[in-house]
């Protein structure tokens, strides 16, 4: 607290001043009133502090009108000034008062009974006024009253934001980022309900400003840009962020990210968007073709049937020496090696067998044979099918993957997914950044938002978009196969966008109440639900699923018959040769 030594009064005011202190923290400091320039440097530097003055020192409207330079009537500087006498109106003319100042006056109830220094009774009124600069008018209320035998009393109970609601329509200026080209007015553009996939987050937040200012009762002159603020190699800070800085407008009616570099210069306020964005892509498939026919059985049942078969074929080796033997004539069956090798692989592929030997043992080999391949038929089949029905699962989920699936990727051209690309230090990231450069014809893959996820319908290419722009988009031009493909990808996860205002703005606060108050009774929900779209979702159920099997799955079985058809040929052009030279018939020579 603050008074002045020089002033009769000071040691008078001491117990008025400890029973309006609420903070114990408080700072006290007596000194000289004609030192201004060191209350500037080290008494107005505190955050929070509670400064007692008397209007009747000889430079106090000197020290009144030096703080709105210095600034000293924010919300953070608590003020209590003495008068004599209820006129003090006149030496608040040329304050810089505003709608968050804490400034309280007391004075005497009796003003005659002050004279003469009698008075034990003072009214305590707040001071306040809208906008000192923007036409704003001083405003009075009366909070209360101190006398020595009740203390300080408080009589009006409003909130101070409540009380200061009636800002009368001072006009104040805002600033919207629109990168999309527009037909009507701007106000009737931002107002508007069409379209909402365009512009969409910034339209968001001027139409929440709008409600502000019907809450508030103030005007707003609102002006476009198509930067939220970024500086400039010169050192020139442009958009949002540099009108702020420069003082030009007092609102900024986009919201933008929480930056370091921007945090001298200008005061966030409330958070009011999820700034959400991802690489929307079609899933790759899962498997490859090959594992259509081998995956359905693991590595160890193929191995064990590899084993059982050789099992077979050497017992039937083994029979087939028994009934060469001559114990055992008559015996007319084929019992080669190859058509052994022969009918066991056709038993396991449920075509039978020819032949069967003789003997008993010869049979029981053939039927547990035929018992195996009818098993490994059932067992591979109805692996087959739920192989197929298996919902695909998700190949790629970061971008890394994107880049080892060899997906071609594009990005939406927006100013802040541009400079993310290039700012950022990820090796990851600066790949794809450099892919998204590296386009041909001369040309980026920086890309409008329709044409981008036309791409990604072709398949195996990524797009990243906000995905409040991509969900309509794929809601109206996708078909229910292809949204039950998508995926998401996030290259930078959920952002929160917030409010913006000047650096230590007495609106802040005001306007963060009114965002408050919207959410509090589900305006903001409400509106939120509206400009962002639902996510699409995959609706086909497992019965309603189709599996359409085409030549990319099956080809790997057509290749196995070409390769058997073109090595027959081969061995029956050996067979061929080898017969011409081992039964070829020698002719005499005759004269």
């Amino acid at each position: 607290m603050m008074t002045d030594e020089n002033t009769g009064k000071a040691q008078d005011n001491i117990q008025l001043i400890k029973e309006l202190t609420v903070e114990k923290n408080t700072l006290l400091v007596v000194n000289n009133i004609e030192k201004i320039d060191y209350l500037k440097t080290n008494v107005f530097n505190f955050n929070r502090l509670g400064i007692v003055l008397d209007l009747e020192c000889e430079k106090s409207t000197e020290i009144l009108h030096n703080c709105r330079n210095w600034p000293h009537f924010g919300d953070t500087k608590f003020w209590l000034i003495f008068y004599a006498s209820s006129d003090y109106l006149n030496h608040f003319i040329q304050v810089d008062l505003a709608v968050n100042s804490e400034v309280k006056l007391a004075f005497p109830r009796n003003e005659i009974a002050s004279a003469t220094n009698t008075s034990d009774e003072l009214i305590i009124q707040d001071l306040y006024n809208q906008a000192y600069d923007k036409g704003g008018v001083l405003k009075t209320t009366t909070v209360g009253y101190y006398d020595i035998r009740d203390g300080y009393v408080v009589t009006y109970f409003r909130s101070k934001y409540m009380d200061r609601r009636n800002l009368t329509g001072v006009n104040l200026k805002g600033l919207i980022v629109i990168q999309e080209p527009y037909e009507e007015s701007l106000e009737d553009y931002m107002k508007s309900d069409e379209n909402i996939t365009v512009n969409t987050f910034n339209r968001f937040h001027s139409r929440l400003m709008f409600f502000c200012r019907r809450y508030y009762n103030f005007s707003l002159n609102v002006s476009s840009t198509k930067s939220w603020g970024y500086t400039q190699p010169n050192g020139h800070v442009d958009g949002i962020v540099g009108g702020l800085l420069r003082k030009e407008i007092d609102i900024g009616m986009s919201p933008i990210f929480v930056k370091q570099e921007r945090l001298s210069l200008l005061s966030y306020g409330r958070k009011t968007w999820n700034l959400r964005a991802a690489f929307i892509l079609r899933n790759p498939k899962s498997r490859k073709s090959y594992q259509i026919f081998l995956k359905p059985l693991s590595s160890g049942v193929w191995i064990g049937i590899v084993l059982l078969s050789l099992a077979s074929i050497i017992a039937q080796l083994l029979i087939r020496g028994v009934v060469k033997s001559p114990r055992f004539p008559g015996s007319n069956a084929d019992m080669t090696s190859s058509y052994i090798i022969l009918r066991t692989l056709g038993s396991l592929c449920q075509q039978g067998m020819g032949s069967c030997s003789n003997l008993l043992s010869g049979r029981i080999v053939v039927i547990f044979t035929l018992l195996l391949g009818s098993m490994v038929y059932q067992f591979y089949s109805a692996s087959l099918v739920s192989f197929l029905l298996n919902v695909p699962t998700t190949i790629i989920t970061n971008m890394q993957g994107i880049l080892d699936q060899g997906f071609g990727v594009g990005c939406q051209d927006t100013l802040y997914d541009r400079l993310y690309l290039a700012r950022s230090s990820n090796n990851v990231t600066k790949e794809i950044y450099r892919r998204i450069l590296k386009k041909t014809d001369n040309k980026t893959a920086f890309l409008q938002s329709e044409e981008g996820m036309e791409l990604v319908k072709r398949g195996q290419y990524a797009f990243h978009i906000g995905l409040e722009m991509a969900y309509p988009i794929i809601q109206n031009t996708f078909d229910e196969h292809t949204i039950c493909e998508l995926r998401e990808v996030p290259m930078w996860g959920k952002r929160h966008v917030h409010a913006a205002y000047q650096k230590n703005s007495p609106f802040k606060d005001a306007m963060d109440i009114c965002l408050a108050r919207l959410s509090e009774n589900g305006v903001l929900n409400r509106e939120y639900i509206f400009w962002h779209p639902k996510k699409p979702h995959c609706l086909l159920s497992g019965t309603a699923i189709t599996i359409n099997t085409g030549l990319n799955d099956f080809y790997p079985a057509l290749a196995v018959l070409f390769i058997g058809m073109l090595l027959s040929l081969q061995i029956l052009i050996m067979e061929h040769v080898w017969y011409n030279k081992t039964h070829a018939i020698i002719k005499p020579y005759c004269e």
